[in-house]
């Protein structure tokens, strides 16, 4: 991480735990490289789409409290979509099934202010979807900012709100929060520049899909609390790291805002963001108790996935 770090190729926060325990916690480079205020391990970034697992917890809170079902569909919150959403479930979104465009794929959509009700509005102006819902994996950000709003229907609170009353706060999260169109005060950001140094600032209200800003430590109270089951018990919880089987039978190695790897004995499941100058990472070892958290804002400096399986693998031969 040093040698990345003097070449130019890591500018972020970076923790690593074997076990359980904390083995790695240290900062490189600078929280704004125009002023030249160092990064610390309180220095708090965009996670762009590690921010999804929060989403689906979210839902799966909202399923064991009796007040949604995997299988309800979209139209049943929000009538208003073409007769196609009728085959849209939540579970299709969840993971990424629905046959839902990704809105920064829409043509001349992308623009600074982008919100929620925005996405909502271009895509019940949709015609048709990319294919039949299940039929397919096609990852789609507008699938999670649906959810994000279905918490808001159903639970009658904003995303911030629920997020911080329901995940944030009773996991100590102190430095977590949704940015969304309610625009709260961030302390200790990061400021987001590109590869060259130049600035290229988060713009966009949208959640859900993203949206939440934090810490490596609040990140690691997160990886830690998923072992203890506090939130969801571990029936529901296991379905979120469990491969999705499409229409005809094939598997999708991606459950509910994860990305999964391995197999029942050693299941790797992690995730990685960006958007503007942020790239992220989050990789967890559920056998092993293994995590691997990276949090940057200098753009494609880093390669977050290559050094995370490198990282991987250091661990792994240490056994």
């Amino acid at each position: 991480m040093t040698a990345l770090n003097r070449r130019g190729d890591f500018n972020g926060t970076i923790l690593v735990a074997e076990n359980g325990n904390i083995i790695y916690d240290t900062a490189f480079g600078f929280a704004n490289l125009i002023t030249r205020e160092p990064l610390n391990d309180s220095s708090v970034f965009y996670l762009a789409s590690v921010s999804k697992q929060f989403t689906a917890m979210a839902i799966m809170i909202l399923k064991e409290q009796n007040k949604l079902s995997y299988c309800d569909t979209l139209t049943k919150f929000f009538p208003q979509f073409p007769a196609y959403a009728n085959k849209i479930t939540i579970r299709h979104l969840l993971t990424h099934t629905s046959g839902l465009p990704d809105y920064f794929a829409m043509d001349n959509f992308y623009k600074p202010g982008l919100n929620n009700q925005d996405v909502l509005n271009a895509l019940i102006a949709q015609k048709e979807l990319k294919f039949y819902p299940g039929n397919e994996f096609s990852y789609s950000n507008s699938g999670y900012v649906m959810l994000a709003m279905i918490v808001e229907k159903v639970s009658g609170k904003p995303l911030n709100v629920f997020m911080k009353e329901f995940i944030f706060d009773p996991r100590g999260m102190k430095n977590t929060l949704v940015y969304d169109s309610s625009r709260p005060v961030i302390r200790n950001r990061a400021v987001v520049f590109n590869k060259n140094g130049e600035l290229d600032d988060y713009n966009i209200l949208t959640a859900g899909d993203g949206g939440i800003y934090s810490t490596t430590h609040d990140l690691f109270l997160w990886d830690q609390s998923l072992y203890q089951h506090k939130l969801v018990d571990s029936t529901t919880l296991a379905e979120a790291f469990h491969e999705t089987k499409l229409n005809d039978g094939s598997p999708s190695y991606y459950g509910f805002g994860w990305a999964i790897t391995g197999n029942s004995n050693n299941k790797i499941v992690h995730h990685n963001g960006g958007l503007n100058g942020y790239r992220t990472a989050i990789y967890r070892d559920m056998e092993n108790h293994n995590t691997i958290i990276l949090l940057t804002n200098k753009g494609n400096a880093a390669n977050v996935d290559v050094i995370t399986r490198r990282i991987a693998q250091i661990l792994k031969d240490s056994y």
